[in-house]
């Protein structure tokens, strides 16, 4: 039987010993794998994307919202129905109900410092992604990509960097090759 990275997830800062980590039930998931609502995931292994169905138009697109990469968590909420979380790749997750999480803030005070810490980033995360869109053309957004989160270029399909961008995936070609 598996057992989390629990160095992965250090940033957490959650004893080792903690009976929390019992509590996460592996997933193995395979490439445009969706995630479950009402869960929340550490992601082990393997690429998540989330992204909304845009159906304005006479053909629904996919706009790329956000990205996990191993280390990261994340929780698909029924309240928020129109997010889909899809895999990219194959790869491992834990997960547990958000009714398992709930009760955990009641029986240990520490989980509210992991569920302050998580708010935080995710808050400061989407802040920043706003700033990016309303301040920067789709070249500069790549850029800056480039510089602060190479990671995203080498990982994620261009397809999908495109969306996140906001721009058609030949649009990106034409950006990547000034750039290059």
């Amino acid at each position: 039987m598996a057992t989390i990275d629990k160095k992965l997830f250090s940033h957490l800062n959650v004893e080792d010993c903690d009976p929390v980590w019992e509590k996460f039930a592996e997933v193995e998931f395979s490439k445009k794998t969706l995630f479950t609502n009402n869960k929340a995931y550490l992601l082990e292994d393997g690429l998540v994307r989330k992204y909304y169905i845009n159906s304005t138009s006479d053909i629904d697109t996919e706009i790329c919202a956000e990205f996990h990469f191993p280390g990261d968590i994340f929780t698909v909420d029924e309240k928020e129905s129109d997010a889909v979380y899809e895999s990219i790749n194959s790869g491992r997750a834990w997960e547990i109900t958000l009714d398992e999480v709930k009760d955990m803030f009641v029986l240990n005070p520490h989980c509210r410092f992991v569920q302050n810490y998580y708010l935080s980033r995710k808050l400061n995360a989407a802040m920043k992604r706003e700033m990016l869109l309303l301040k920067n053309t789709p070249q500069n957004l790549y850029e800056y990509l480039l510089k602060n989160k190479p990671h995203y270029i080498k990982n994620i399909p261009l397809k999908y960097l495109a969306s996140y961008i906001g721009v058609t995936p030949i649009s990106l070609s034409r950006i990547r090759k000034r750039i290059h």
